[in-house]
């Protein structure tokens, strides 16, 4: 007769008088056995082989509780109202100008090296955006958020300026936020299942798409939808604050929120194009993490211009 116990990986076996014996049968990289006064003790470096259950983030054995780091990459693509010229492009005015900065403007202060902006034509860096990942129970609570870069031909793209974005989330369905320091953000009108592989998500070319739909994003007359500029003081809605706001820097040079054409200047056809747009707000809803303004979303930059 044979007794065994076990404890989390480890089992003891008693040998007594009949003659039948028992294999240590574990997943293991290692293990041994001694014996004394009759007990035998078989020990493994792992586990044994039991049951498991599993989830698309977990896995549960005897004893043991094994997260599992997922990585997701997704390719989204947007357009800003401000600099968009024609044929699905927007202008770098910014890049030519040698005025765009290495560091983001929003939070979390991603870095990029200086000669991603050589690059040019439709893969030309234009500027910073701001992209969040939102749990699909309530699409408010972000479940991850980053910098990343925007190329002249819509697509938004991690900071080495080509690749796409590598998200360490699990796989399943979110909402997708984008963001710019003075054009009104934007979500994703649904979930959007995001698996293995790269993940490619058009913003740009049907108003349904996006939550608010024809009053949350700017159609630009050719098919093609962008993200509503004027949103100066990043508060989320376009309002006459913004307008006067942007007055006194009529006339500068510089990587400034007042430069809504992005054409690296501060003028009077900012003022203009920004006068359509007043009383827009996005439609986006709040993070817990944007300014404390209800139902809105703004990307969460520097508070300096």
């Amino acid at each position: 007769m044979k007794h065994i116990l076990f404890n989390i990986g480890i089992f003891f076996l008693s040998t007594l008088s009949f003659s039948q014996s028992i294999e240590k049968f574990s997943i293991d990289s290692g293990g041994a056995s001694a014996s004394a006064g009759g007990i035998q003790i078989l020990y493994t470096i792992g586990e044994v082989n039991v049951q498991e259950y599993s989830t698309s983030t977990l896995s549960v054995s005897e004893g043991f509780i094994n997260p599992q780091q997922l990585i997701i990459k997704i390719d989204p693509k947007i357009f800003l109202q401000g600099p968009y010229n024609t044929a699905g492009t927007m202008l770098d005015g910014l890049r030519n100008s040698n005025l765009l900065p290495t560091t983001s403007p929003y939070i979390d202060a991603k870095t990029c090296a200086q000669s991603i902006f050589d690059v040019t034509g439709s893969n030309a860096i234009i500027d910073w955006v701001w992209l969040e990942i939102r749990d699909s129970s309530d699409g408010i609570t972000v479940i991850t958020s980053t910098s990343a870069l925007l190329q002249a031909n819509g697509n938004v793209v991690d900071v080495d300026g080509i690749s796409a974005l590598t998200l360490n989330i699990p796989t399943g369905n979110y909402y997708i936020v984008l963001a710019h320091r003075n054009h009104l953000g934007i979500r994703s009108a649904n979930t959007i299942s995001l698996t293995g592989g790269t993940q490619s998500i058009d913003l740009t070319s049907d108003s349904t798409s996006i939550a608010g739909g024809a009053n949350a994003i700017t159609n630009l007359g050719d098919g093609n939808f962008a993200l509503s500029l004027g949103d100066f003081d990043g508060n989320g809605q376009v309002q006459n604050s913004d307008l006067t706001g942007m007055l006194p820097l009529l006339g500068i040079s510089s990587y400034s929120f007042a430069d809504l054409d992005m054409n690296a200047q501060v003028q009077n056809t900012d003022i203009s194009v920004l006068l359509p747009n007043l009383g827009l707000g996005s439609q986006a809803g709040r993070s817990e993490n944007t300014k404390p303004i209800p139902k809105i979303i703004a990307p969460r930059r520097k508070l300096t211009n």
